[in-house]
């Protein structure tokens, strides 16, 4: 069997080594449903208690706040059906997760090319402009790099955790979706199984034909004419051979003369005899 990369990160059936993958999608939902609830109340609720927010931040904020809603409806809908094994909706859980994870990586870019391009050189220059020592500038900007590399840090170990949970979710998606093939290819063989039986208890015979006005099966011995059977023998005319009849049997013997002669009277018989 040729190497797979697909089978290797998609068909395994466990997940750190010894944990079944179900286990490890009931414990994403979980921990989905329990975030993304707690995001969605406090983005919402930041929506509704800040009017003076501007339409951009508005924008931003109700977006997060549909996404982590989103989030946590799926989410339910995956522990469901990783419970009860449906795998449409661990299908349907698992589409969404690469959906935030592309969203999350999205997010995450941009916010880096702010921090670095924007942010960074705004924040530079106000230390520059405000502390006039050159080496409480100097920490002031290594400070600025550190937290920079904490973002990136942290950007990276979130966007990894999220793409091997999708991972994982893809992991049991495939097992699901191997024991509902091996089930119905077990269906189809217990069927060839039992038809091939059923012929073979039948040993053999030989199906009836029906017509319109008759029913005259294919089995011999089985007539539906009547309970006599076909005498080939009442076809011939003659003796029945059948009888255990001599090779003479038609013809008369000494017994039958003696008796014809008996009949006709002994004058007859003489004058028979002296003509």
């Amino acid at each position: 069997m040729a190497f797979s990369y697909r089978e290797l990160f998609f068909g395994g059936e466990k997940f750190c080594c010894c944990i079944r993958v179900r286990i490890g999608v009931i414990i994403m939902s979980v921990l989905g449903m329990l975030f993304a609830g707690l995001l969605a109340i406090l983005l919402w609720f930041e929506v509704a208690s800040t009017p003076d927010m501007s339409s951009n931040e508005r924008a931003i904020f109700i977006v997060a706040g549909l996404v982590e809603t989103l989030l946590f409806a799926v989410s339910v809908l995956g522990f469901v059906g990783a419970v009860v094994r449906k795998q449409l909706f661990v299908q349907i859980y698992a589409y969404f997760i690469y959906l935030h994870f592309v969203l999350n990586l999205g997010v995450a870019i941009y916010l880096l090319y702010f921090l670095v391009h924007v942010s960074t050189t705004d924040q530079v220059k106000a230390c520059q402009d405000a502390i006039q020592n050159t080496t409480a500038q100097s920490q002031c900007t290594g400070l600025l790099k550190i937290g920079l590399g904490i973002y990136g840090a942290v950007a990276a170990i979130v966007l990894l955790t999220e793409i091997y949970g999708a991972i994982i979710v893809a992991r049991y998606v495939n097992q699901l979706q191997r024991e509902k093939r091996n089930v119905r290819m077990s269906r189809m063989s217990q069927s060839a199984f039992n038809v091939a039986g059923n012929r073979s208890s039948t040993g053999g015979r030989y199906s009836t034909i029906k017509g319109d006005d008759d029913g005259i099966p294919l089995q011999a011995g089985h007539s539906t004419l009547g309970h006599d059977e076909f005498d080939p023998y009442e076809e011939v005319a003659g003796p029945d051979y059948r009888a255990p009849y001599s090779a003479y049997d038609g013809m008369p013997t000494s017994t039958d003369v003696e008796h014809g002669m008996h009949d006709r009277g002994p004058s007859v018989v003489e004058g028979e005899i002296s003509h």
